[in-house]
């Protein structure tokens, strides 16, 4: 999603970075493959700065970028295992935050017409954090993405992506 995001904020008209910080190295190996946005150089402006970070809640770096961030957003797909992690993650957040900066949940491969689809508010509520107005949702076009680019997108899948950027953006000071 980090990926998908700075290029969506790119296209917006932003100029935009990558910095990868997960040590897997998935975004910097996305981003080698189909160059869609540049990875964050240092000493280099930027408009906006996307930061992937590590899944592991007692990450230094995760830490770190939340240190950082003008805004955060947690990414959760609505099911039960991830309402769980995601009130983990909400605490961890809510204790390394910056005063005023702004924390979201992005909710992902949302599928509209099952119970939970139907039920983002509610389950939002329960993570702890206010959602965003749009959610993604579940698509091959997305997965193809990471070899294709976003070329791979179809209409549908780019306009979700830049509804997003453009409701972040709206949250930036």
């Amino acid at each position: 999603m980090a990926v998908l995001l700075a290029v969506a904020f790119q296209k917006a008209g932003h100029r935009v970075a990558l910095l990868d910080r997960d040590p897997q190295g998935t975004a910097t190996r996305w981003l080698r493959e189909t160059r869609d946005v540049e990875l964050a150089q240092p000493g280099v402006d930027y408009r906006l700065q996307v930061i992937d970070t590590p899944p592991q809640l007692d990450s230094p770096l995760l830490l770190q970028s939340l240190a950082e961030a003008d805004c955060v957003l947690l990414v959760s797909s609505p099911s039960p295992a991830d309402l769980w992690t995601s009130q983990d993650s909400v605490a961890v957040i809510r204790a390394h935050l910056r005063p005023g900066c702004q924390a979201r949940i992005l909710f992902n491969q949302v599928q509209p017409r099952t119970v939970l689809g139907k039920d983002l508010a509610s389950l939002a509520h329960r993570i702890g954090l206010t959602p965003l107005t749009t959610h993604v949702s579940r698509r091959q076009a997305f997965q193809h993405s990471a070899l294709l680019g976003w070329r791979a997108l179809d209409s549908e899948s780019r306009e979700e992506l830049l509804h997003v950027a453009l409701e972040l953006a709206a949250l930036q000071p």
